[in-house]
């Protein structure tokens, strides 16, 4: 075992359970992802290596400013979690009642020796706080659960997200925290669509400029469900999130957007699988990335179709943007399809901004500087369309224009 890992195990909270001490073995047995853990080679660990992990959480932890029209149901702070006013239709739960299974735990089962789901196991060896969301109907406005990033050492939540059948929400997930916290955040979400419910997610991660993050989000919707879903990774120095969907019935429907912005030396990595796991139903995706400095974006994107999953109609499509010669961008995806009569498409660009409308615009008296960002700003627009609320698509945007880099 790295000494990284054993620097990592030292700093878990108490196990409260035997399912934690079973993960904390696991974690202990397998280590942490090596150099040759394909899903990993592009995040070493080498950049955490260096973090102080035994340390504490910042005494000052006051948020960032609020959204507009936006409701916060929850804030993960501290290292425990603060509850506001609950409006009808949802019932929210905390402590340490957090419903792990064999689905959320592959690492407890003994012929799971692969390394690639270390911080699921590491998460699930002990948790700061944990959160369960049940939407039990039909809910109005938009609601917001905040991620406070203000710990120097190791900080670990779960959350539970259940939407029942017919029920609907807009879940706004905003990660946050100051400049000067700069330890490691490994945050477990899982979420359920029930039949026919409707959940619309928007994440905005814009973390301290010093923050380490892992994420890790597994969504599964049920026949007839819907997930919408727009991304957008704008902080942290170096961050990874896996996002895990699957389609578990017929008639299911996603429509998943994302945003990365990276400049100076920030790395993202994003890791989506998308299952389709019964046929008849729809995804399709659009994942962007910008790259200023010497910043690095990676985007893996796969989406399998399950045998017997007819009638998948399935798309990926991933476009990136260079601002720099420094600056690094890897986009793979990928379809794996054991079905037959499915329509499924995939494809990636790479490229710089146009240079004939940088000169269209310079030629109508625009700076040049303000014309690239400008056309950065643009090149992000099909992402920030998909937020229907005007005054938080308003909001979203200023905040990405802050975070966009340089050229």
């Amino acid at each position: 075992m790295s000494t990284l890992a054993e620097r990592l195990h030292a700093a878990l909270p108490a196990a409260h359970d035997g399912i934690e001490a079973m993960a904390r073995q696991r974690f202990l047995e397998v280590g942490l992802p090596r150099p040759k853990t394909e899903a990993w080679r592009y995040s070493p660990m080498r950049a955490l290596e260096k973090l102080e992990l035994a340390h504490d959480f910042l005494s000052a932890n006051a948020g960032a400013a609020g959204l507009p029209g936006v409701v916060t149901l929850a804030r993960f702070a501290g290292g425990g979690v603060e509850q506001a006013v609950i409006p009808p239709g949802i019932e929210l739960g905390g402590g340490l009642d957090f419903d792990i299974d064999a689905d959320t735990a592959p690492a407890l089962d003994p012929a799971a020796t692969d390394p690639t789901n270390a911080f699921l196991w590491l998460n699930l060896a002990g948790a700061h706080a944990t959160l369960n969301l049940d939407v039990r109907e039909r809910v109005v406005g938009i609601h917001r659960l905040v991620v406070h990033h203000d710990t120097l050492g190791l900080a670990q939540y779960r959350m539970r997200v259940r939407v029942q059948a017919g029920a609907s929400l807009t879940l706004l997930l905003h990660h946050e925290g100051p400049a000067n916290a700069t330890g490691l955040l490994n945050l477990l979400s899982v979420i359920d669509i029930d039949e026919g419910g409707e959940l619309t997610l928007i994440r905005v991660q814009e973390v301290g400029a010093a923050a380490h993050l892992v994420e890790r989000s597994e969504i599964s919707v049920s026949g007839g469900g819907t997930l919408t879903l727009a991304g957008f990774e704008l902080g942290a120095l170096w961050s990874r999130h896996d996002l895990l969907v699957t389609l578990e019935g017929a008639e299911g429907r996603l429509e998943l957007a994302g945003l990365v912005a990276l400049g100076e030396r920030q790395h993202h990595d994003t890791r989506l699988q998308i299952t389709h796991a019964a046929g008849q139903a729809q995804s399709e995706t659009v994942w962007k990335s910008i790259a200023g400095g010497r910043a690095r974006g990676v985007f893996g994107g796969r989406i399998e179709v399950a045998a017997g999953a007819d009638g998948t109609d399935a798309r990926l499509r991933t476009a990136n943007l260079l601002l720099s010669p420094h600056a690094e961008i890897d986009a793979r995806p990928e379809l794996v399809i054991e079905a037959d009569e499915v329509q499924c498409a995939h494809g990636a660009t790479v490229g710089q901004i146009d240079e004939r409308a940088l000169f269209y615009l310079r030629s109508r008296g625009i700076p040049e500087s303000e014309a690239r960002r400008m056309l950065t700003l643009a090149f992000g627009g099909e992402v920030l369309s998909r937020i229907a609320d005007e005054a938080l698509r308003e909001a979203l945007a200023a905040r990405v224009a802050a975070h966009l880099p340089q050229g």
